[in-house]
């Protein structure tokens, strides 16, 4: 996926003998659209409910205790984090922005339509 990702212009996904998807590596699958996953841990004294108003409704629980933020906007809302959390004297440490990749991608276009629907 690497190679793809960096050499070609254009992608066509097969699945099943049929075409799934067709797009440049950028937006293959509507990745060019995927929301960004921010990922932090709060300290012990912090609660989720803390959060900037603009960041509560778009953050959920996240493995081992972490919390998730799923941005379309994702350095409006880093920005917004980093910034509340500075402003009362703490650092987020395991701080986490990921988007998602092409394989990642290429394998929810190709997944049987069974385990899709069980996401």
């Amino acid at each position: 996926m690497d190679e793809a990702e960096y050499l070609a212009d254009r992608i066509t996904v097969l699945s099943a003998g049929h075409i799934v998807a067709e797009g440049t590596p950028r937006t293959l699958g509507g990745r060019d659209r995927m929301a960004t996953a921010i990922s932090f841990t709060l300290p012990d004294h912090v609660q989720a409910r803390d959060l900037p108003p603009g960041l509560g409704s778009l953050t959920g629980p996240g493995p081992g205790g972490s919390f998730v933020v799923h941005s379309e906007s994702p350095l409006v809302h880093l920005r917004m984090l980093g910034n509340w959390a500075l402003g009362r004297g703490f650092d987020l440490p395991d701080l986490d922005v990921h988007r998602p990749s092409l394989e990642e991608v290429y394998l929810s276009l190709t997944r049987p339509a069974s385990r899709k629907d069980q996401r």
